[in-house]
């Protein structure tokens, strides 16, 4: 492979300069006073150098993976009891009988009310959860107490007195029973991946698992959960909104069409599949039948030339 031409080596090392002179700009400037001003200039800067750390690895020939699989990571194990409760049987939610265990579970609608009408009678949860074990020592669901059938047993309290929107039967379960410690880990695994509106992280219509607020306390709100879906006395006699429901509607339309329901649990387990991927198959090869445009030849033990 010819050389660089020295023009070319004088713009590389210009451009290092360059970002060395800015890199050494940003380490003298004093953070600004304003918590926002000081959030909006880090947004940019870590956006910015999210860019500049992708050109610096397609510097590189040899493909990088997004990471390292690692079998003992709490994620990995969260996604693996995750997947293993979508595998589980959908049970109605208003005929369960009291179960010892602890471990997570999902609720899923099948019901008319509009607003919830691209994830009804779809494997699309509207609310995940977990139960902790009363004893955090537990090493079976009998020392785990009933935690998890407690728990379910409240979210039907409380869709139980929602009558002028919601219907009992409308409502269905998942739910696995798991061993002591790993039930946050496979919560969180299950909130990322489906995102579902009536759990807080998705700043939607939250506020289902709320036991009571004091009605007397001016600064407490209604939960957009409750303004929806009004029945909970305690909350029903709080004086405000957090939301309009108005508002809540538009911010679970805009969440549908930003984050498409899974219908199916074929749609699920691809998804799954996607996110374990560490390169997309067509980084190692070209469509069939054509050739690999080779721009130079490297040896992986040498040092990349500058």
């Amino acid at each position: 492979m010819p050389s660089p031409s020295p023009r070319a080596r004088d713009r590389r090392q210009s451009l290092v300069e360059r970002l060395a002179a800015i890199a050494d700009e940003l380490q003298a400037i004093h953070p600004p006073r304003h918590t926002a001003t000081r959030n909006a200039l880090r947004g940019a800067l870590a956006a910015e150098a999210k860019r500049l750390d992708q050109a610096v690895t397609r510097l590189d020939p040899i493909l990088r993976p997004r990471g390292l699989f690692d079998p003992s990571a709490p994620s990995t194990t969260g996604r693996i009891v995750a997947l293993t409760m979508i595998a589980q049987q959908r049970h109605p939610l208003a005929a369960l009988r009291p179960f010892y265990g602890a471990g997570v579970y999902a609720l899923y609608y099948n019901g008319p009310f509009d607003a919830y009408s691209p994830i009804s009678r779809t494997e699309q949860p509207i609310y995940v959860g977990k139960a902790d074990p009363q004893d955090a020592e537990a090493k079976d669901a009998v020392s785990q107490g009933t935690r998890l059938h407690r728990r379910l047993n409240d979210h039907r309290k409380s869709i139980q007195k929602a009558t002028s929107t919601l219907r009992l039967e409308d409502f269905e379960c998942r739910f696995l029973i798991v061993q002591t410690g790993y039930q946050s880990a496979a919560e969180e695994q299950l909130i990322q991946f489906f995102q579902p509106i009536w759990n807080n992280d998705t700043k939607i219509c939250s506020g289902m698992s709320k036991h009571g607020d004091n009605a007397e306390t001016r600064s407490n709100k209604r939960s957009p959960w409750d303004t929806l879906h009004p029945g909970r006395q305690w909350a029903d006699a709080l004086a405000e909104d957090q939301k309009p429901e108005s508002l809540i509607r538009k911010e679970i339309d805009v969440h549908f069409r930003r984050v498409p329901p899974h219908r199916t649990l074929e749609s699920i387990v691809g998804g799954v599949i996607g996110d374990l991927a560490q390169l997309a198959p067509t980084s190692f090869t070209t469509a069939a039948g054509k050739d690999i445009p080779v721009e130079a030849d490297f040896d992986e033990n040498m040092p990349n030339d500058v």
